[in-house]
């Protein structure tokens, strides 16, 4: 059977500015000077004069190609293609090698030249004369550090701006840093609260970590909360043990053993010597150990609140100048060599002896999770979490591990960076034991024993101002804190790894990293396609061919006012999306004119990221979401605010921001909108306090929403041949999506239990299992396009005089709907608590009025209030709990007001049915 040949594609290399090459065509009679361009193993790629009259199949008798000042020459290369310049003054030559001759050889030596880093600096030699010298070496100053800072830039070109600035005093830095020029910032996140019952550490505590690895103090929080809730975690220190060993090298084995016993026999003298080089090193064991004819003395401290590294090395090294003086009284014994350290005392190393007899501080942290807090808060059955941890039993076995740990170096090198530790120690540190057991009572009892956490409250980097700060957070500054230190961090330790171990178990972790599949490359539009030439076409749009856009410059906002979606969407994925504000100089305009461009991510990206969200609240939900994902008002998201903007209907245009340009590019994901900056706008994101909305604000709202609804009112068919709307909600819909309302039911009362009661929750499934009756009300009634986020996140006002005039914006979500749909989210998102009814019912009455004079419709009364009902409880299934959702992993300051005002709300349509009915 005859293989199937695979083809290759052959690797090219550019030749660069840096390689200095030149290149020369004999032409027979005429020599032509060239610049080589790229090469392969089957091609040389050359820019000459367009004099070479040279075309395809044409042979050149000899190319010469110059580099690092070896000549490559190649005969009989074949013109394979020529393609002018756009000067018209150049053309590049492809020229095609022979592959029956030695030119593929030498296009092979060539192209690993061209890769090839240029030998030449590396082979040139320094003397100690001529080696650079970094300045003011040992100079702790300010001008000694702006000294270096200049000679590094100087030396290696880059311009260190930000490392560069620095809050420290240099004097300060003596024992911490050499050659200091500037620091590095590290995001510092704050985890807990954790309560810690320990013989040290008692109480609620929050943890510094400085990393700048997303999610870690998120899950570290989850595991604390967790804790927390099940009663806590008691820890102990069980023990401190420092170590140093050095080494000494005798003649003969017989000597060895001689000093072996003299040691042994003379602990307590060793011990009162090193006793006067330190307050806080106690000397509790010395012992030998024979290797060949080499004893290694193993001298083991107590340190105290020090972590004990440096005062160790000291007082052993002068312990050992007392060793060898004493040894001279047996002339005897002749020692060949002594070292302080020869790698027995596993200093910053991860070694089966540390995790044995430990080397640092020793600590134990311990808890007992219930069932009920398992499923509540780490979304998953304690014995599912049992069995997860004996399957990562076996994979730690089978690969060898020092120690059982999900990630607990996680923690330990962020909040060792936060509080100044020996931030190399973190691999020794982070030898850990993970132990769990299921209880009679059908609970996780989890353990945590750190053998070696090597950690202090006094010395080293805990005396940096921003380190310091970090352990006075903890209480954990100073003399006498290194133990309460090392309670908090291996309770920390303890909650991140059952939090781990939970998203893992429950499917969690790997859908929070889901990725968008493509089977395509893709040139995602970039920062810089928005130049003037993109302008041009937008300002043409509108103003014709004779508007010229003459700069661009970015405007620096402190807030974007990027939509919920957006926002959350671009943290997931890495390419342009987001609000972006620039001024533009038009040509005959003495003022600039300040756009926004909407760049939109793609609806299966805002999905995905929903999706993850949702994974990391609870496996079963994530699992109802993703059955439905297509089905939630998200698909079609990236195209539906770029079709809706191009609506010209003056009922619709003049609530809403003007739009240049609508640009959609499918093979770039491209999706964009350019729109006027909304600038001077009353009420503008007001959604976190809305005390400002005034009976005129509301009153606007509300007729321009009317006028906006009563574009489409009534042309329902007509509106869905628009292809705009994705989903629209129906009774069948809503009904197969039982499950999903469910379980966002449940989270909500889990995550947040001070906000809803087990009434709410009553309430909450009584509308969810009589969906089938009172959504049928809401088919049978007409509908119209709904902006579907009608809240103060998404609306603003223009005042024009005496005129005060909406301004609505981000339609991403828009849907066919009932009217009184954005009413009611209007009313939810802007109302105190302490709302009066009276003046909700106006607004309700008003929007009716103002619909029906502009859609020239009569609409029924009756029928008009039921459905704002209807709307409250359609907000209550489907649209609050996803935003309790998001605000699970994103804080909200509304979130507890709008929840409050929604309440009421909800109460007051209980009491009117009820007084209905009588």
């Amino acid at each position: 059977m005859q293989k199937a040949r695979i083809y290759t594609t052959p690797a090219r290399y550019t030749f660069t500015a840096e390689h200095e090459a030149t290149a020369a065509l004999n032409l027979g009679e005429q020599s032509l000077p060239a610049e080589p361009l790229d090469v392969s193993r089957h091609y040389l790629c050359v820019l000459c004069d367009s004099d070479a009259h040279l075309k395809p199949g044409d042979t050149v008798a000899q190319v010469k190609v110059s580099l690092y000042g070896r000549h490559y020459v190649f005969h009989n290369l074949q013109v394979e293609k020529r393609a002018e310049t756009a000067n018209n003054r150049k053309v590049r030559l492809v020229l095609q090698s022979d592959d029956h001759d030695e030119t593929p050889r030498l296009l092979w030596e060539l192209s690993y030249a061209v890769r090839k880093v240029r030998e030449c600096d590396s082979e040139e030699q320094y003397d100690e004369l001529t080696l650079p010298k970094v300045p003011a070496r040992g100079v702790y100053t300010e001008d000694a550090r702006l000294q270096r800072l200049a000679f590094v830039r100087n030396e290696t070109g880059a311009a260190l701006e930000q490392v560069a600035q620095n809050t420290l005093d240099p004097t300060a830095l003596v024992s911490n840093i050499e050659a200091f020029i500037g620091t590095v910032e590290i995001p510092v996140g704050v985890a807990g609260p954790l309560h810690i019952c320990g013989e040290h550490a008692r109480g609620l505590f929050y943890a510094p970590m400085a990393t700048s690895e997303g999610a870690l103090v998120a899950s570290a929080t989850r595991g604390a909360t967790a804790i927390s809730r099940s009663g806590g975690v008691n820890v102990r220190v069980l023990g401190q043990r420092m170590l140093r060993v050095p080494v000494f090298s005798l003649g003969s084995l017989s000597a060895a053993m001689f000093f072996a016993e003299w040691v042994k026999d003379h602990k307590q003298d060793i011990a009162a010597q090193t006793r006067k080089y330190s307050n806080y090193a106690n000397l509790v064991d010395v012992r030998a150990e024979l290797v060949g004819h080499a004893v290694h003395v193993q001298f083991a401290y107590e340190t105290g609140d020090a972590a004990g590294q440096n005062m160790t090395t000291t007082c052993t090294w002068q312990a050992c100048q007392w060793i060898l003086a004493e040894m001279q009284h047996y002339p005897h014994i002749e020692f060949e060599n002594f070292l302080i350290e020869a790698n027995l005392s596993n200093d910053k190393k991860v070694t089966y002896n540390s995790f044995l007899q430990g080397r640092g501080i020793r600590v134990l942290a311990e808890c007992t999770l219930t069932d009920e807090i398992c499923q509540k808060v780490l979304k998953i059955s304690a014995q599912k979490l049992f069995s997860a941890y004996n399957q990562f039993v076996g994979g730690s076995i089978a690969a060898g591990m020092v120690g059982i740990n999900i990630n607990i170096a996680n923690v330990i090198a962020a909040m060792f960076t936060a509080t100044g530790q020996d931030i190399a120690c973190v691999h020794e540190s982070a030898i850990g034991q993970l132990h769990m057991e299921m209880t009679a009572d059908g609970d996780i009892y989890a353990a945590m024993r750190l053998p070696g956490l090597v950690v202090g409250s006094i010395g080293g980097g805990t005396r940096l101002p921003q380190q310091r700060e970090c352990l006075e957070m903890m209480g954990c500054a100073g003399a006498g804190s290194a133990h309460k230190l090392a309670e908090v961090i291996a309770s920390f330790c303890l909650a991140l790894d059952l939090s781990t171990l939970s998203a893992i178990a429950s499917d969690q972790f790997a859908r929070a990293h889901e990725k968008l599949g493509r089977n395509r490359p893709v040139e995602w539009l970039k920062a810089a396609d928005l130049d003037t030439a993109f302008f041009n076409r937008a300002m043409k749009n509108t103003f014709g061919d004779a508007a010229q856009v003459e700069a661009v410059d970015e405007i620096r906002l402190n807030q974007k006012g990027s939509s919920i979606i957006t926002e959350l969407t671009a943290h997931k994925i890495n390419k342009l999306v987001g609000h972006f504000p620039f001024n533009l100089t038009l040509a005959e305009q003495s003022e600039p004119l300040a756009v926004m461009v909407k760049v939109k991510p793609l609806d299966d990206e805002v999905i995905l990221m929903l999706n993850s969200m949702a994974a990391m609240c609870d496996a079963r939900l994530a699992h109802a979401y993703n059955e439905y994902r297509d089905q939630l008002g998200f698909k079609g998201c990236h195209t539906r605010e770029l079709a809706i903007m191009a609506q010209d209907d003056e009922r619709f245009a003049r609530h809403m921001p003007r739009t240049y340009l609508s640009w959609q590019d499918d093979s770039r994901e491209a999706y964009v909108l350019v729109q006027e900056l909304l600038q001077d706008m009353e009420l503008m994101d007001s959604a976190d306090d809305t005390r400002s909305w005034t009976t005129e604000h509301l009153n606007a709202a509300v007729d321009g929403l009317a006028e906006m609804h009563s574009v489409w009112y009534g042309r329902e068919d007509e509106l869905l041949k628009t292809g705009w709307v994705s989903h629209v909600p129906t009774r069948e819909s809503m009904l197969e999506k039982t499950r999903l309302w469910e379980m966002l039911g449940a989270h909500a009362i889990q995550e947040f239990p001070e906000w809803f009661s087990d009434a709410d929750m009553s309430r909450f499934r009584d509308r969810v299992y009589s969906l089938g009756d009172w959504y049928a009300e809401i088919d049978a009634m007409p509908k119209t396009l709904i902006h579907n986020d009608f809240n103060p996140r998404n609306i603003a006002f223009r005042r024009n005089g005496e005129e005060l005039r909406l301004c609505a914006y981000d339609w991403e979500l828009a849907t066919l709907h009932l009217p009184q749909h954005d009413l009611a989210e209007l009313l939810i998102f802007t109302l105190q608590p302490d709302f009066n009814q009276d003046e909700v019912e106006a607004l309700i009455e008003r929007h009716r009025l103002k619909l029906q004079q502009c859609s020239g419709q009569i609409i029924d009364a009756e029928q008009w209030r039921r459905g704002v009902t209807l709307c409250l409880w359609d907000l209550a299934v489907c649209r609050v709990p996803m935003y309790v959702m998001a605000h699970t992993f994103r804080h909200y300051p509304f979130m507890a007001r709008v929840l409050a005002t929604f309440r009421r709300l909800l109460d007051n349509e209980v009491e009117r049915l009820l007084c209905a009915t009588v």
